[in-house]
């Protein structure tokens, strides 16, 4: 048995890199991967999405094997679950052909590290055809899987890349929307401010006017009273002096004019 892996970190997003794995097949780099078929797919109660495809692939299987595999197309079925939450794809696949002479599984998982993608990639193989292309047929099974693996990165980059440009516009389009929200926004708020400012001073005059008119007739009314009690002092003052003149005439018999 061989035990295999390797690890690699996409500069792109998670959902950038998840796009790519859903349209890696076909490619330009791996043309030994005829296709996918999606036997099963669904959405449980988690949000998360479960997939279950079969992959036909060429297995360009040496000279030397051909005599123990009359088939070299290659079957096998992958499981896959797209976590939206952790932001994790996990795959696991293992072939369903040629079960009796040898088995490969694979394990794969994409996680979202901040804005870029962590890949881990591991596999195991055991072949049970013969002592004596066992280990050979192990070791090219290394082989092979270390140069498709080369090509896979290859491809998903190259996918990834694209994915980022058919992207591009949207996002531009979505960046002018909330711009152009935002300026309306800022407007709004802008010319809101302006009338609250206007509505205060309007409020503010309103009052001095009123505190002002206020004032003004109780200046007036205060003057009006203290004339009033001006004019009611003299006239008392007057009286009280006539009065005294009087007295004082009669008693001295002196007749003023």
């Amino acid at each position: 048995m061989k035990f295999w892996q390797s690890s690699h970190v996409f500069q792109h997003p998670w959902s950038t890199v998840t796009q790519a794995f859903w349209r890696k097949y076909p490619n330009d780099y791996q043309s030994s991967v005829y296709g996918t078929d999606v036997i099963e797919r669904y959405v449980d109660a988690d949000g998360k999405l479960h997939s279950k495809r079969l992959i036909i692939s060429d297995w360009n299987i040496p000279s030397f094997m051909k005599f123990f595999f009359g088939e070299t197309r290659g079957y096998a079925v992958e499981y896959s679950i797209v976590d939206p939450v952790e932001q994790t794809l996990t795959l696991r696949s293992q072939n369903i052909n040629a079960v009796s002479m040898f088995s490969m599984r694979e394990e794969i998982c994409y996680k979202s590290v901040g804005e870029t993608t962590q890949l881990n990639h591991q596999a195991e193989f055991l072949f049970s055809v013969s002592r004596i292309v066992d280990e050979a047929a192990e070791n090219w099974l290394v082989g092979t899987i270390t140069e498709a693996a080369r090509k896979g990165l290859m491809a998903m980059e190259s996918i990834s890349v694209k994915v980022e440009e058919e992207m591009r516009p949207a996002l531009t389009a979505i960046d002018d929307i909330i711009s152009t929200e935002t300026i309306r926004s800022a407007r709004k708020s802008i010319d809101s401010s302006i009338t609250d400012a206007e509505k205060f001073i309007d409020s503010s005059i309103n009052d001095a006017e009123k505190f002002i008119d206020s004032s003004i007739n109780d200046a007036e009314k205060f003057i009006d009273s203290s004339i009033t009690d001006a004019e009611k002092f003299i006239d008392s003052s007057i009286e009280y002096i006539d009065s005294s003149v009087d007295s004082l005439t009669q008693e001295s018999s002196v007749k003023f004019t």
